[in-house]
């Protein structure tokens, strides 16, 4: 062999080496059983606003627990949590409005509510009357954050203006600034934000554009959890610990 192609081969035999040695920690890490006494793990995906993630992590936290199963709560942007979801990358989304397995086939709503929330409007000038529900939307322009569905479907097509943002902090920032009229989002959350922002001049007007149930849904691999997750959440509204974990969760630090 000439003394080129053993080098080349040397070399060759040395990246393979440092490839194994890389990889191995993965493998290893990979090939870990599962503790016998532990729990299967449910991850479910969300974009909820910061209370009611705090209310879905201790009601699902708990619901899950006496089926069983761990649950854990990932945070994707609104429209990727959902295709996510969909998908089967993760398994399942929430919280949302009923319906939606109309547009995604593959998630399977959970049929007891979680919680209900008001979606509202934001606004500096306090004169402004909703009166008519989501048409009194359509002499103004309005924010909603990209992916929000119950936005997507009632102010999109009504309102003057729309513009559809990442994050709640950036709509509130441009209703202050007056790029936008109002700032569409659930009531307490943005009555929290506001204060954290130290936002003078905006509140929620009155009456809400809509009070609504959100829900959970599962990738309908997991279809057959879905009564009992439900069964669950009915056993704790009667026994009390939905309240108390709810109330918990809304007023805690």
């Amino acid at each position: 062999m000439s003394l080129a192609r053993r080098i080349l081969c040397l070399a060759a035999g040395r990246a393979l080496t440092l490839t194994l040695a890389c990889a191995l920690p993965w493998t290893a890490a990979l090939a870990q059983p599962q503790a016998p006494d532990a729990a299967p793990v449910v991850t479910i995906s969300t974009n909820n606003t910061p209370l009611d993630r705090r209310a879905l992590q201790a009601l699902a936290g708990e619901a899950f627990r006496r089926i069983g199963l761990e649950f854990r709560m990932v945070t994707l942007p609104s429209e990727r949590s959902l295709h996510s979801a969909n998908l089967g990358e993760i398994d399942g989304e929430g919280l949302r409005v009923a319906g939606l397995a109309a547009q995604y086939p593959n998630l399977v709503q959970v049929p007891e509510r979680f919680l209900g929330v008001s979606f509202v409007a934001f606004a500096k000038d306090a004169s402004i009357r909703l009166d008519q529900g989501w048409d009194s939307l359509q002499p103004y322009s309005v924010a909603f954050i990209l992916g929000w569905k119950m936005f997507e479907a009632n102010a999109a097509t009504k309102a003057r203006l729309v513009t559809q943002v990442d994050q709640p902090e950036q709509m509130f920032r441009m209703l202050d600034s007056g790029r936008v009229q109002l700032a569409l989002y659930t009531r307490a959350d943005g009555v929290a934000l506001v204060r954290e922002l130290g936002l003078r001049g905006i509140a929620p007007l009155s009456p809400a554009l809509k009070d609504v149930d959100m829900y959970l849904y599962l990738h309908r691999r997991h279809e057959a959890l879905v009564p009992r997750l439900a069964q669950a959440l009915r056993e704790m509204k009667v026994d009390g610990s939905y309240q108390r974990l709810l109330t918990a969760a809304h007023t805690g630090p």
